[in-house]
């Protein structure tokens, strides 16, 4: 009966003074970590506040990079830390590290592969944070919030946030590589005269140059548009059944390209129904 006792008492024999340093120590390095990464984050901030090296999307794009770099990097430290007491030298640590590294190795695969593909999207520049886009070819594309090793997340037109790994990516369209060119169309009927439709657009391009006039892409050498609006003509006879398309262009700053695609929309609209133009209109087959 006294050997079960003693057994028992060894037990429950609970270090106490060791348990409470243990917390202590590891709450103390959550704290000096997390100050430290924060910290690490507002110094980043304040510096590419004051430079004017680097274009706003790169700063953007880094300061992206960082936070969610960031949140692994706290996570190691933690698990480190919370681990480490229970862990003997070195050798042991490097031999659970294997042993723990070759029973996930099979599952992180693909983990593996969105890292890798992260690093290759972020250090060669594919996209940056703010940029517009479309992947795997899907017709809604949308703005990039935010960028990190493992995902991308991107803003889509209708509000909704995708997420998608950066290994899934098997094909991209960038959208905002510096300039954006706007192609706008409009098809007319083939009973319109084509040359009051050209004088029309005319309008509506002196108009937009003059209205969108800090949209329009300068090239940095010679400070002159690259391109401004004007009308490509009629664009095609064979296009649509029911008119002709005729088109305007201009090279906008990609920034810029959706609030002048729809603002020149619209401008043509109004303009095509003020001078009564005559539209071409989509035949409804009624059955009889």
């Amino acid at each position: 009966m006294k050997d079960f006792k003693d057994a028992l008492y060894q037990l429950f024999d609970i270090n106490l003074l060791g348990i409470k340093s243990y917390f202590i120590s590891l709450a103390l390095t959550i704290v000096f970590t997390y100050f430290i990464i924060v910290a690490f984050r507002k110094v980043m901030q304040q510096l590419f506040k004051r430079t004017s090296i680097m274009e706003e999307k790169k700063k953007e794009t880094i300061e992206s990079v960082v936070k969610n770099t960031s949140r692994y990097i706290f996570a190691a430290i933690v698990l480190v830390a919370a681990f480490k007491p229970f862990v003997g030298g070195l050798k042991e640590v490097i031999v659970a590290g294997g042993i723990i590294a070759a029973v996930i190795g099979f599952g992180a695969q693909k983990l593996i592969n969105d890292i890798i593909s992260g690093v290759f999207i972020i250090f060669e520049g594919t996209i940056k944070r703010g940029d517009f886009i479309h992947v795997n070819g899907e017709l809604e594309g949308g703005t990039v919030e935010e960028l990190g090793f493992r995902i991308v997340k991107i803003r889509l037109i209708n509000g909704k946030l995708l997420t998608i790994s950066n290994g899934e990516i098997r094909k991209m369209v960038n959208g905002s590589v510096e300039k954006r060119r706007i192609f706008e169309s409009v098809i007319v009927s083939f009973k319109q005269n084509p040359s009051d439709v050209h004088t029309l657009l005319e309008e509506v391009c002196g108009e937009l140059n003059e209205k969108h006039r800090h949209y329009l892409k300068k090239d940095k050498l010679t400070d002159e548009y690259i391109e401004a609006y004007k009308v490509y003509g009629l664009h095609s006879l064979d296009k649509s059944p029911y008119g002709y398309k005729f088109s305007i262009v201009a090279t906008v700053n990609d920034t810029d390209y959706l609030t002048a695609s729809l603002e020149a929309k619209a401008m043509m609209a109004q303009k095509f129904y003020d001078h009564e133009i005559k539209m071409a209109e989509q035949l409804i087959n009624k059955g009889y």
